[in-house]
């Protein structure tokens, strides 16, 4: 009688447990995290008069951005000082475009969401080795976060 007792009640704590598990997992998939205040800014500057789509279509580099704002700026788009340079952070980050041949560390960082120290291993290893003629001599600076690199691969431009 005690053995069944004590399989009863191991079973009811893990159907417990799995359960738990269940219910916890479901509510952490159907929870999205709050958008950043770049990516705010953008649907508030960007999005309500133009097609988000449309606008992320083609990548740019930070003079193209820089541009795109000032022309909405001269066309009375509205937000503050503020708004506009958290926007174009969140076009560099998700339709930027950086030649790693050409750009300061910054935009890289930027632009690919490489550290500061792997953007300016590139750096050097431009300066050492002469500008990268494609993606794979690229990827052989020394030390850098290949994965995060490849994740970029087709904002780099040489």
């Amino acid at each position: 009688m005690k053995l069944a007792a004590g399989r009863t009640a191991w079973a009811a704590a893990a159907l417990a447990a799995v359960l738990f598990a269940s219910l916890t997992a479901s509510l952490a998939a159907g929870r999205q995290e709050p958008e950043d205040h770049a990516a705010v800014a953008f649907k508030r500057v960007c999005a309500t008069c133009h097609d988000a789509e449309r606008i992320l279509s083609a990548r740019r580099t930070r003079t193209q951005w820089e541009e795109v704002i000032d022309k909405m700026i001269e066309r009375g788009a509205a937000g503050t000082d503020e708004d506009f340079t958290a926007t174009e952070q969140y076009l560099l980050r998700v339709s930027g475009r950086v030649n790693v041949n050409r750009s300061l560390s910054n935009d890289i960082v930027d632009v690919l969401g490489l550290t500061q120290k792997d953007a300016d291993a590139i750096l050097e290893y431009r300066k050492s080795n002469g500008e990268f003629k494609d993606f794979d001599e690229l990827c052989k600076v020394p030390g850098i976060d290949l994965e995060k690199l490849k994740q970029g691969r087709d904002a780099v431009s040489f």
